[in-house]
């Protein structure tokens, strides 16, 4: 269990590391077009989840880890998502959504693209992003958020606090593009 607790540690640095070098912020000018063209040239498939359960023993916490509960909900999205070929995997820098996603990191050989919670829709995101399987963890109220831009709607509200299982599916590949929303225990 220790040596699992140390290789975990490991793999949340260098996705720390990795991220914060590779994260590049760009300023659009919200009344230019190109976020709207960009829009219409997706045809990615992307996969949004809120971070699996978080430890809960100090409610001052403000970056609590996952608890032995989220760590197995972080294996069982490892495995929901061994048949998926992703192209990638945006996090935000918490330890909860990073844990999250380390087992599916690890076997995809993929890093991490760190993003700030609703700061991810620019035009570096449809540039990386416009085509392939992604995956976007984040958390009850930003993965809401983000799905309804994806979709070009306003009508999905906050996940609930207790809910962890809820997977988003936004697919650009079908005309038009879909929204489907799963469970997954």
């Amino acid at each position: 269990m220790r040596s699992r607790r140390h290789i975990l540690s490991l793999l949340l640095l260098s996705a720390l590391l990795f991220g914060c070098q590779n994260q590049k912020k760009i300023e659009s000018d919200p009344s230019s077009s190109s976020i709207l063209d960009a829009e219409n040239e997706l045809s990615g498939v992307y996969y949004l989840i809120r971070h699996a359960e978080k430890d809960r023993a100090n409610p001052k916490e403000k970056d609590p880890e996952l608890n032995p509960v989220g760590l197995e909900r972080a294996q069982r999205w490892q495995q929901f998502f061994d048949s998926i070929p992703l192209s990638g995997i945006y996090s935000t820098a918490y330890k909860r959504t990073l844990q999250t996603i380390i087992p599916t990191a690890a076997e995809k050989a993929l890093n991490p693209i760190i993003y700030k919670p609703l700061d991810l829709i620019n035009d570096d995101f449809y540039k990386r992003s416009s085509y392939g399987h992604w995956l976007i963890v984040g958390h009850s109220n930003t993965i809401p958020q983000l799905t309804n831009t994806l979709m070009r709607t306003d009508t999905l509200n906050d996940i609930p606090d207790s809910l962890n299982s809820r997977l988003y599916k936004v697919d650009y590949q079908s005309n038009p593009a879909t929204l489907s929303l799963f469970h997954i225990e």
